[in-house]
């Protein structure tokens, strides 16, 4: 009746096809690539404003945080060499890391940051769709953490912007750009491939990762500093 009505008034009811089309499937077990210092053989192109190379350049790496068991930030986490699974609902992407056997949840249904959030390790991360592409937007990360292996700094204004886009049913395209006016003179930007996870026979995709119970090192750790 409804179609019908629809028709004597002079118009047609919405069809199904007009509706907006299912985005693209991130889930999945995917690779990250280990990418330990963000610089890639180039430290000369690195933006640094001059307390970011301050940072840099007096860094120890006996301090890294990830030694102490402490959780890696982003987008150290997406850089870190184990594995991850993407688990994709209509309104969140759930990001379960071997790392530490953590996760990260990026909801993309249209909220907006928490308003007032105290800073911490991972950030508070919120997702939209622009066409095929997810773009996650994280903010509200503290400052202890590192970038990457090699000890590139950052501060509380840190700003991270993830873009992550289907290719293939083996791949997805992998954007990173990091914000920070404070370390940095203008936005640092990576590029990279995920690709799936090919899971060792008689093992789970995911395996076990206590930090704490395997972290041996702590008391061994020798100071990179010149004259130390």
């Amino acid at each position: 009746m409804l179609a019908v009505a629809a028709g004597l008034l002079g118009f047609a009811a919405p069809a199904a096809a007009e509706s907006a089309p299912p985005k693209p499937d991130l889930s999945g077990y995917w690779n990250l690539p280990y990418v330990p210092n963000m610089a890639l053989g180039k430290e000369d192109m690195v933006p640094y404003t001059p307390a970011g190379k301050a940072a840099y350049v007096n860094h120890d790496s006996k301090d890294d945080p990830t030694g102490f068991c402490l959780y890696p930030g982003v987008p150290r986490i997406m850089q870190s060499p184990y594995p991850v699974q993407f688990v994709q609902t209509g309104s969140q992407l759930l990001m379960l890391f071997e790392y530490m056997k953590m996760w990260r949840m990026i909801y993309t249904d249209g909220r907006e940051h928490l308003k007032g959030v105290d800073a911490t390790f991972m950030g508070d991360s919120v997702g939209n769709w622009e066409g095929d592409t997810l773009v996650i937007d994280t903010v509200a990360l503290n400052d202890r953490t590192w970038l990457d292996t090699a000890g590139h700094q950052h501060s509380r204004q840190l700003h991270v912007i993830e873009r992550l886009r289907r290719t293939g049913p083996d791949t997805i395209a992998y954007e990173i750009t990091v914000d920070d006016p404070v370390m940095y003179a203008k936005p640092w930007k990576h590029e990279r491939l995920l690709t799936t996870l090919k899971p060792t026979p008689g093992l789970p995709e995911l395996l076990e990762y206590s930090c704490n119970e395997n972290n041996k090192d702590v008391e061994h750790l020798i100071s990179t500093k010149p004259g130390k």
